[in-house]
């Protein structure tokens, strides 16, 4: 996946390097499209199994019963999350990405190379997509499908703040409470059959309209 994510960035992305950002946006839609439709061809369009990893399929904590799956997951994000963390405040590596992403000039004329930035953004993209479909295929299984799955970061990181790490950390867990919040809802009440799907997008609205920086984001003041 690493090899795969500098692949898509040197052959499609690189040559887009200065352009508008909507630009860059629209070119990874239709990657996202054109390699969901070769999954499908390859592999089908039916839902498979994973593997089991697990002996026990849940675990009782205070007589809660949790899919091991899900506290997998949890693990996982605490980790990669902790390594971001680290990695964006102390490695120089990180701190060369930071500065790129504020400013492409300015960290190139202070001797950062914009293109190896890119390349090993987008190689650490695809390794965490690729832990993030394990997570997601042990709870759902395997198919084209689960690239749907990423729609759901833009309500989150949208109402926890674009700049901030904490901000999107919390952002998904509002959502994922929404989500819940709103199932129930529709099931009991409501009976509208897909407030689940609309719900995370109703409150990222809801949050530009108060706040477009998102909770936890900076407030950017431009003077011309």
């Amino acid at each position: 996946m690493s090899l795969l994510g500098v692949l898509v960035q040197v052959v499609v992305l690189r040559p887009l390097i200065g352009e508008p950002v909507i630009s860059i946006v629209m070119v990874t839609i239709g990657l996202s499209i054109f390699f969901q439709a070769l999954l499908k061809w390859m592999f089908g369009v039916f839902i498979q199994p994973f593997p089991q990893v697990f002996s026990s399929q849940t675990v009782n904590i205070l007589g809660l019963n949790v899919e091991s799956a899900y506290l997998m997951s949890l693990a996982i994000s605490l980790v990669i999350m902790a390594g971001f963390a680290w990695f964006f405040k102390y490695a120089r590596l990180g701190l060369a990405m930071r500065a790129t992403a504020f400013d492409q000039q300015v960290a190139q004329s202070l001797g950062v190379s914009v293109r190896q930035v890119f390349a090993v953004s987008w190689a650490i993209s695809a390794v965490v997509s690729a832990l993030a479909g394990v997570v997601v295929g042990l709870v759902s299984g395997v198919s084209a499908s689960v690239a749907t799955v990423g729609v759901k970061v833009f309500p989150a990181v949208i109402v926890g703040g674009l700049e901030s790490i904490v901000g999107a950390v919390l952002g998904g867990l509002i959502i994922g409470l929404l989500e819940g919040i709103a199932q129930f809802a529709d099931a009991e009440y409501l009976h509208f059959g897909n407030l689940i799907t609309i719900a995370p997008f109703y409150a990222m609205l809801l949050i530009l309209l108060i706040k477009p920086y998102g909770l936890f984001g900076s407030k950017n003041i431009e003077r011309v």
